[in-house]
This record gives C-alpha cells, structure tokens and sequence, in this order.
C-alpha cells in the first residue's frame, strides 16, 4: 500500500511551474499541515508597492492544498471549491510564509484554514479554503451501472 511520501512530494510541488512562477517553495506537508513561504519581488507587487492581493489568495490556496493532500487517500483528486482571504496588514519585502492545516476532512468536502506571517512573525493574512474530493476507484469498484453494455448494446 503506498503511503504519502514527504520529500517526494515537496520536490514534486516545487518544481510546479506556477509554484516556481509565484516565487513559493513547499517547506513541508505531513499530518494535515503544512509551510509554503513566498519570496516578494516586484513582479508580485501591486500598483502601491505591496504584495498583490492574488498571491496571498494563491498561498492560502496552495497551503491548504498541500496540506490536505498529506491526509487524503493517494488515489483521491481534489479540486478547489472556494477561497477567502482576510488581509491584515500590508507587505513590501521579505518573505511570507503560510502555515495551513485542514480543519474538516469529509468523504467528498475538505475545509482547511491558512495564517500567513511576514519576516517578523507578524500574521499579514489569514484565510480558508475549501476542496471538493473525487475519491477515485478502480474499475472493478465502479458502479454496476458503468460496467457491461454501453450504447447501443456495444460492450465496453
């Protein structure tokens, strides 16, 4: 039986292009929590010279994600329901880092909360997000109703 794997998965995140694009690095996952920090440089800065509002929504996205994959089954896919984010405080240098964890994890909803913090400590932001979870089986657990004749009396 596979078990969910660390380093694996934190060299398999990181080399994201979207991930790598943002400037984030996974620091862990395991447990249902993780640690995503984003580097700030200009490109991610908004019109006043502070970190742009969508990359904290994409941290609180990326750390509750990564964090839920920790405990979900290895076979599940999940997908992004909805996101919110509360910001606290303004940042312009530095680093932020996003410490998320699940708070819920359902059969087919997980719900998952994200604090992020600047060089400092400081909590900038803090934000939830929520997943749908299609829990993938093999074909030999499939529903009856998908197995035999499909069509027009054609077998699959």
């Amino acid at each position: 039986m596979k078990v969910f794997d660390e380093e694996f998965y934190k060299d398999r995140v990181n080399a994201f292009p979207f991930v790598k694009l943002m400037g984030m690095r996974l620091l862990s996952s395991g447990g249902g929590k993780s640690v995503m920090e984003c580097r700030i440089r200009p490109i991610l800065k908004n019109s006043g010279g502070t970190l742009h509002g969508g990359v904290m929504g994409a941290l609180v996205d990326m750390s509750v994600a990564t964090a839920l994959r920790s405990v979900m089954p290895l076979s599940s896919k999940m997908t992004t329901v909805e996101y919110k984010v509360n910001f606290l405080k303004p940042v312009s240098e530095g680093k932020v880092t996003a410490h998320g964890n699940i708070l819920r994890l359902g059969r087919t909803i997980a719900v998952g909360a994200t604090e992020i913090r600047n060089d400092a400590g400081e909590t900038v932001a803090f934000g939830s997000a929520t997943y749908y979870i299609l829990n993938v089986r093999s074909q030999a657990e499939g529903p009856a109703i998908m197995k035999g004749k499909t069509g027009r009396g054609r077998k699959r």
